[in-house]
């Protein structure tokens, strides 16, 4: 018998919400969209470390039959190594694996801090390698908030990092669109 979909979703502000409430979340869209049970786990300032550390908790406690793992803004300010961002992710998916959890990997949105981008592009540019290795879900939050520059597109943020409303539902469009056809 097939586990009930339920999907977690792991992050840091950008899966949160922030500057708003998680009501105005991709999360919550994507579930009064599509009648998904999602769980949002998005903790503002949260880097892939500390996203490792409540796994368990944040994750494995709900039982979930799916987790998008989504992170790497907060490492990128703090000029986390690629190997090490990449490595957090992967005990993540080693751990959803384990306890038959299907992981699905989101990509974190464009910044328009170059510096950071830089950093970004390289973690992307890994965990694409990693899941197309693996045969694993990418939610492309990316290229659907992206400029021609590499940054995030005007309009869709309140900040250079977080997406405004308009921006969420970009996001929520992006995880409709694959969600939708896969449950």
């Amino acid at each position: 018998m097939d586990k009930q979909i339920k999907i977690v979703a792991l992050g840091d502000s950008l899966t949160y919400g922030f500057p708003y409430l998680p009501n105005l979340s991709w999360v919550r869209l994507v579930a009064a969209e599509t009648g998904l049970d999602l769980i949002n786990r998005g903790v503002n300032g949260n880097t892939t470390a500390g996203m490792l550390v409540r796994f368990k908790r944040d994750v494995l406690q709900y039982s979930p039959s799916h987790v998008i793992i989504t992170g790497g803004a907060n490492d990128a300010f703090d000029n986390v190594p690629v190997a090490e961002v990449s490595a957090n992710i992967q005990q993540m998916v080693e751990l959803a694996l384990q306890h038959n959890v299907k992981p699905i990997i989101g990509l974190t949105l464009p910044c328009n801090f170059p510096d950071e981008e830089r950093l970004l592009a390289q973690y992307r540019q890994v965990l694409c390698d990693f899941a197309a290795n693996n045969f694993f879900t990418v939610l492309d939050f990316y290229t659907a908030l992206a400029d021609s520059n590499g940054f995030i597109k005007y309009g869709l943020h309140v900040d250079g990092v977080h997406p405004n409303e308009t921006g969420y539902r970009v996001m929520a469009d992006v995880a409709a669109k694959v969600l939708g056809p896969l449950f």
